[in-house]
């Protein structure tokens, strides 16, 4: 028989809950039943095994010893939240799930999902907690599967620790909105410079900023793509306005030191629908790549084809990849430069397909040279 709270008064989930006999019986038959045991044993982070009230069945090695114990015996028929020592699992009328500040949980949340749907559900939540004194947050990616069990469904709960992940995501982000600030204001006082003193040394100042700001952003734009967080604005978009930023940028380069750079203008007033400030760093970070690629007094060469179904951006130089590098060429972290190099290429596309929704590839050959390619809908 299944007993409700002693009061069912609720500021979001369902307060009622399992009697103690029915729990300890589904508690063993989840511990004996091979899927959930397989689960148990398979699933890295923490596991729990819900039943319909969300109630714990079960629990995987790394959540009993993440919270210092020796067995999960203890943990039967607590909830996550009780578990996990949330600040704000008794502050409800029915115990976790059921306050105000519940309403807002990603794990609350995706559990009445999944029990809604009978469909795997995903979420994030914030877990404030105490550590003796003081209030400290974890936050968790959570996962909730619709399992079966003894002619009934019960939910494995994974939630994975990614505050470290958040927190340096933040911090990245404040340090490049900071860096950003600091580098606006250092340009205006090097326009002012250059205005006031037209020397070499101004003009070189100014440039070196510039490159600094278009550095910073580029890093800024690559986080915000990495974690899902960069959406491309489409517009129109007119080709030759692309050529002339993309030639603009690498006209002062270091790495056009000694090369020429052709960026063919298209027949025409062409246009597409793009993000054009993407674009250009994609097709910019596949100029710089044929640079440096490039022996001295070599030609880089970039032109546009339009298609039956889009648009194709095209950037050649004389160079080759060898095998050995081609295999892993769009990889992060992987580059025949060094260390702490690679970047270039994956960004490319990562922004080029991911934002653009375009297609990035490339061609070698030992007589005609390398060829990179952003095809564009």
């Amino acid at each position: 028989m299944e007993l409700e709270s002693s009061g069912l008064e609720t500021h979001f989930a369902p307060a009622k809950r399992t009697d103690r006999e029915t729990l300890t019986r589904l508690a063993a038959q989840a511990l004996a039943d091979p899927v959930v045991k397989t689960v148990l044993e398979a699933v890295g982070g923490f596991l729990v095994v819900l039943d319909e009230h969300r109630q714990i069945l079960a629990a995987n090695r790394e959540f009993i010893s993440g919270l210092g114990l020796r067995s999960g015996d203890r943990l039967t028929g607590q909830r996550p939240g009780e578990a996990l020592g949330c600040i704000h699992a008794h502050t409800g009328p029915g115990g976790c799930g059921t306050s105000l500040h519940c309403r807002h949980c990603g794990a609350v949340r995706a559990i009445l999902a999944a029990q809604t749907t009978s469909e795997s559900a995903t979420g994030e939540c914030t877990l404030a907690h105490r550590d003796g004194e003081r209030v400290v947050c974890a936050q968790y990616h959570v996962k909730i599967t619709p399992l079966p069990l003894s002619g009934r469904t019960v939910l494995a709960c994974v939630l994975q620790d990614i505050t470290a992940t958040r927190r340096r995501e933040l911090l990245e982000r404040i340090f490049m909105h900071d860096v950003h600030n600091v580098l606006a204001g250092l340009q205006a006082w090097s326009d002012q410079l250059r205005e006031e003193t037209p020397s070499e040394a101004a003009q070189n100042v100014v440039r070196l900023v510039e490159q600094l700001l278009g550095e910073v952003e580029s890093q800024s734009v690559l986080l915000r793509a990495e974690i899902g967080d960069l959406r491309a604005h489409m517009c129109p978009v007119h080709v030759n306005h692309v050529m002339q930023a993309v030639e603009t940028m690498f006209r002062n380069h270091p790495c056009s030191e000694g090369k020429n750079l052709l960026a063919q203008r298209a027949p025409g007033d062409r246009t597409l629908t793009t993000d054009e400030s993407l674009l250009v760093r994609v097709l910019g970070n596949m100029v710089k790549n044929a640079l440096e690629a490039s022996p001295p007094r070599s030609q880089v060469r970039l032109w546009y084809e339009g298609t039956v179904g889009g648009s194709v951006f095209h950037v050649h130089n004389p160079g080759i990849i060898p095998p050995s590098v081609a295999a892993h060429i769009f990889q992060p972290h992987f580059s025949n430069k060094g260390h702490n190099r690679g970047f270039g290429t994956y960004a490319m596309r990562l922004l080029g397909e991911h934002c653009l929704g375009g297609r990035v590839d490339f061609v070698t050959d030992v007589v005609a040279g390398t060829q990179f390619s952003v095809e564009l809908p």
